[in-house]
């Protein structure tokens, strides 16, 4: 034991080899920090440092000894004075022992070539011991060491290093004028050490500081200009007059990251809104059918080419057809927003051309654009028809049927519909706020916020749809084995989940699937021709459509149909609600009511379920 040092100490075939030890500061009388050893070196950390923290301090200790025995091993000192010329090539040619290995014949041969190998035992260096004391310190990164420092571990006498022999010559020619600190290098002085002591100590972060990293990236951004300067007239493009920008990244993974932005757009309380697919499929179509180019190169003519690929109504890859007007106007506009989107983030550092505003994003209109008279007029189900779906649904089917005629309202709409949104028995609750509308305790309502644009719907409910509301709540109840929460949605699944499912790509399939099976109900029944194929949506057009274009009548069924600006939460004292004809529209749901009465008459139970003959 070397009491002098506290280090166990044992010779093993001639070696000395030196263990570390540790004292705790619980142990040290003087109450100071935490003390560790590592061959003959000791270090005191600071006290009431964390525990975890003096771990993994000490570990990159080891690691650092670790490094700078490689380091001393592999060292090949090479004399300045007698080959002041050394390139590192003709180093390499002469040394026969770069990768370590030792021999009496080998050591000869470098002698005689100039270069000598080390024979000294392995021990710190005054660079090895500046390294540690950053590491004890916490320093990470560690910045260059001071340039005296360096020399000192690297160079005995007039022999250096090989691997630091430029750095030699930089003591041999000025050694009045040397650099006191790493920070007083060239930049290109500085990137090579940076280099030769990442080679050297790996397990070492090293930085060069701001100076040396501001100055190489100006010096490396000229040489990203000029490649770009030649690509542009190896495409045999009209070279740019003004200073091209350093941007890194491609359209394609601009379009990548804006497809997160664009995911985070649609996703509220963690949960994704389906509608955002649509979007979502957009930015997807222009990665896999548009070109990738280097953002440096996206200029306004290059703008232009992306947006003239949609403009130009491209053709669907199944039918070979152009695509749709309003598909490629869909495409036009996501492409507008995410432009505006990279001008804007942080992300690159691309922003828009001063023209960009000139940019041409009218799509192209074709021949078989031209739509007939016959598609303008609104398709809906009869009230013949409506017999038929309301006599063979079941009454869940009902449910959602009589639902969507009475509040004109789509899957997307009664799927949201919550429990609190229900006022049943009660006189309008905004009567109280000051509207003016005969109610009493015999009315029943449904009031809520359409979805994504938050315009405020009221609905006076019929009788039908009351009766098969309290079925439904209950039937659901005694399904679940629970009570049904206030906040929850009024349609659910036997398991508890959203019916209308809005992280789904396709929300309302469960509503599209029953649809069908009404269809099939009825086709056995009637004869498949007996209803027309038309969506489940069409039930919330019934009434807007019943209303005609009359332009009373036609704010009316804009008032059902929540069309409009969006609610600001005052209720009724904000002027534009307040002004809406609410009076007028409830009378005009209970005159669609007795229109549809041949529906109610052919069903005077709606919990009587009608089974299809049996052939």
């Amino acid at each position: 034991m070397d009491r002098a040092s506290g280090v166990a100490i044992s010779q093993v075939n001639g070696k000395i080899t030196r263990r570390h030890s540790r004292q705790k500061s619980s142990q040290c009388p003087d109450g100071k920090g935490e003390r560790f050893s590592l061959q003959g070196k000791r270090w005191r950390f600071s006290r009431g440092l964390d525990p975890q923290e003096v771990e993994t301090r000490i570990s990159r200790l080891r690691e650092l000894w670790s490094d700078h025995e490689q380091f001393c091993e592999r060292q090949l000192l090479v004399d300045l004075k007698g080959n002041s010329q050394t390139p590192r090539s003709f180093l390499v040619k002469r040394c026969g022992l770069l990768d370590g290995s030792k021999g009496s014949e080998n050591q000869k041969s470098l002698a005689e070539g100039g270069i000598f190998r080390s024979t000294e035992q392995v021990s710190w260096t005054p660079l090895a011991l500046w390294i540690a004391e950053q590491v004890k310190l916490g320093v990470r990164p560690v910045p260059l060491p001071p340039f005296d420092t360096l020399i000192d571990s690297v160079a005995k006498g007039t022999w250096i290093d090989t691997r630091f022999v430029s750095f030699g010559f930089i003591a041999q020619d000025s050694p009045d004028k040397l650099p006191v600190k790493g920070e007083d290098l060239r930049w290109q002085e500085a990137l090579l050490l940076l280099k030769r002591l990442s080679e050297a100590y790996p397990s070492v972060a090293w930085a060069m500081s701001e100076r040396h990293i501001d100055e190489a990236s100006r010096h490396h951004e000229r040489d990203a200009r000029h490649a770009i300067s030649i690509a542009a007239k190896v495409r045999s493009q009209k070279p740019s007059t003004k200073k091209i920008p350093l941007i890194p990244g491609t359209f394609h993974e601009a379009l990548r990251e804006y497809a997160k932005k664009r995911t985070a757009d649609f996703t509220k309380n963690g949960e994704f809104d389906g509608s955002g697919h649509h979007m979502l499929r957009l930015v997807n179509n222009c990665q896999q059918r548009q070109s990738n180019v280097h953002l440096a190169m996206l200029d306004f003519t290059q703008c232009q080419e992306i947006y003239d690929f949609w403009r130009n109504r491209p053709l669907n890859q199944r039918t070979n057809e152009p695509l749709s007007l309003k598909h490629c106007s869909s495409h036009v506009g996501e492409l507008t927003r995410f432009f505006k989107w990279m001008h804007t983030t942080d992300k690159f550092a691309w922003r828009r051309p001063e023209d960009f505003d000139l940019i041409e994003t009218k799509v192209t209109r074709l021949p078989s654009d031209r739509r007939s008279i016959q598609d303008i007029e609104l398709k809906t189900f009869t009230v013949d028809h409506l017999k038929l779906l309301y006599k063979y649904a079941l009454p869940a089917q009902r449910l959602k049927i009589v639902w969507c005629l009475n509040c004109s309202h789509g899957a997307a709409e009664i799927g949201r519909v919550e429990w609190e949104d229900l006022f049943l028995h009660q006189p309008h609750p905004w009567t109280k706020e000051g509207l003016s509308i005969a109610s009493s305790d015999s009315d029943s309502w449904c009031g809520l916020l359409r979805p994504k644009t938050d315009v405020v719907g009221w609905w006076w409910l019929w009788p039908e749809t009351i009766q098969l509301v309290q079925w439904w709540k209950a039937d659901l109840g005694r399904r679940l084995k629970r009570e049904l929460k206030s906040s929850e949605r009024m349609l659910l699944t036997d398991k508890g989940n959203n019916l209308y499912r809005d992280s789904s790509r396709n929300a309302q399939t469960s509503f599209a699937n029953e649809w069908s099976r009404l269809h099939a109900r009825i086709a056995k029944a009637e004869g498949k021709d007996a209803v027309p194929r038309l969506p489940y949506g069409t039930l919330r057009d019934q009434m807007s459509n019943w209303l005609g274009s009359d332009q009373n009548r036609a704010v009316l069924a804009s008032v059902g149909l929540a069309h409009g600006i969006p609610h600001k939460g005052d209720k009724l004292l904000y002027k534009h609600y307040s002004n809406r004809p609410w009076a007028q529209f409830f009378e005009a749901q209970k005159e669609f009511r007795q229109y549809l009465q041949p529906l109610f008459d052919a069903v005077p139970d709606p919990l009587v379920i009608h089974d299809p003959p049996t052939s």
